[in-house]
């Protein structure tokens, strides 16, 4: 009994552990009354970690604001009687797009593109209302099956979210020279530690994961992190098509463009992005029965036995 207790948080039964990071540990939950599914998320209390703790709770006022149905749902949230700080939000049985690509490798281009609209649809949403993401990666983005619907994606931790009408507010959490997000698909401006973020930044980290999912790894690969963020500044990536000449050429000129490394080079907004996207290519090459399809096989493949 005991123990059971230990596994509670607030009104939620903590079943087993799904994930941790940098922000804290992530389980799958079930709702004590409700005995609906979730996952909960949380972070213990360290007399160290009061920053990091603020902007844990920072993600969660943030993301709860947000109802657009790429973006992941958040439920609940509140602190344990240890002082544990936690919020519960939608489970999503699926796949990272990391884990994606390492299990199939480089998506289809139209398949790409139906990902990548999603996103700028939740991120538009945000953009709306003064929020920037700044840790857009193919590790913060589920591909899942919700509501009867295949191959829809939800982005993930809102944890490095600045709100553009309060900058300057905040200057523990967010100081001037500090690099925010991952290196992999950082923007030149967050690799300097510019403190004048704005949606365009995000249009980067888009072009990056867009790279990533068409080509199969990220764009420059092996390197330290200091390297990294060097070679966003200084670096021009090869260009999708000329890895994969499959590609269109009106995507790979949608990809290049986003990662401008001049913001003012870049899609002022991610409805331009969106827009150069559906141009780009055939939307019949990625259909809701492709989808099914894949998720079918998915399926049947996660059940046959690994061959030694």
């Amino acid at each position: 009994q005991e123990s059971s207790l230990a596994r509670r948080m607030g009104q939620y039964q903590l079943l087993r552990q799904i994930g941790a990071g940098g922000m804290g540990e992530v389980y799958l939950a079930e709702h004590l009354l409700l005995r609906r599914p979730c996952a909960i998320k949380l972070i213990r209390p360290q007399p160290s970690a009061q920053d990091q703790l603020a902007r844990f709770e920072r993600e969660v006022r943030a993301t709860a604001t947000l109802s657009h149905p790429n973006t992941v749902q958040i439920f609940d949230y509140g602190h344990a009687q240890d002082g544990t700080f936690y919020y519960a939000m939608e489970y999503l049985p699926g796949l990272a797009l990391d884990r994606l690509v390492e299990l199939h490798g480089p998506l289809p281009p139209a398949r790409a593109v139906h990902f990548l609209r999603q996103l700028c649809g939740s991120l538009h949403e945000a953009h709306s209302i003064g929020l920037i993401h700044r840790d857009i990666k193919p590790g913060n983005v589920m591909v899942t099956r919700r509501g009867g619907i295949d191959d829809v994606v939800k982005l993930l931790d809102f944890g490095l979210v600045i709100d553009n009408a309060d900058q300057g507010k905040d200057a523990r959490l967010t100081q001037d020279g500090m690099v925010t997000g991952t290196p992999a698909f950082a923007s030149p401006e967050q690799a300097t530690g510019n403190r004048e973020i704005d949606a365009r930044s995000d249009i980067y980290s888009l072009g990056c994961l867009g790279w990533y999912l068409l080509v199969g790894h990220p764009m420059f690969e092996g390197r330290t992190p200091m390297a990294l963020l060097a070679a966003h500044v200084y670096e021009t990536p090869p260009t999708p098509r000329s890895l994969r000449p499959e590609i269109p050429p009106a995507l790979d000129a949608a990809i290049m463009r986003c990662l401008a490394k001049s913001r003012d080079d870049r899609y002022p907004n991610v409805r331009a992005l969106e827009q150069a996207l559906i141009a780009a290519i055939d939307p019949s090459g990625w259909t809701e029965a492709d989808a099914e399809a894949w998720w079918v096989k998915a399926a049947i493949d996660s059940q046959k036995p690994a061959i030694a």
